[in-house]
């Protein structure tokens, strides 16, 4: 009936071989309808999965785009992965800026990988000024 939640968690399913076989490809297109309905999970992982190639051809564009859509919903996860596409000019331009604003965002959620990261863009005065002090807090909370 097309439940969003619904298609993610089958998807999930698919995806970690729970109640039957691993069937990548049909993970890749429940995240795709879940995604399309503005499902911000569905949207970071087949973002990932895109990022990865898995289930699929490897897409770095369309990785970048899902994980937009879903770090402009507030997704963590998907702001610390497009964080790094960012930071590496993986699927488009590099923008450190961007890329340790996105870090922020998902460290003030707690995000460890991202406290660390950002904590590293702080040290090294990569996308802005360097802040030793608040990159020391950073790696103390990472």
């Amino acid at each position: 009936q097309g439940h969003a939640d619904a298609q993610f968690r089958l998807g999930v399913m698919h995806w970690h071989a729970e109640g039957g076989p691993e069937d990548c490809a049909e993970t890749r297109r429940l995240f795709g309808l879940a995604a399309a309905q503005g499902d911000a999970d569905a949207q970071c992982d087949l973002g990932a999965m895109h990022d990865d190639g898995e289930g699929g051809p490897q897409d770095l564009v369309e990785a970048r785009r899902l994980y937009g859509l879903a770090a402009a919903q507030g997704h963590a996860l998907a702001q610390f992965h497009l964080g790094g596409m960012l930071a590496d000019g993986e699927g488009g331009p590099e923008d450190a800026v961007e890329a340790r604003r996105l870090y922020r965002l998902a460290a003030a959620q707690g995000h460890a990988r991202a406290q660390y990261r950002l904590g590293g863009m702080l040290a090294n005065g990569e996308g802005g000024s360097e802040d030793c002090a608040e990159a020391r807090r950073l790696f103390g909370l990472a």
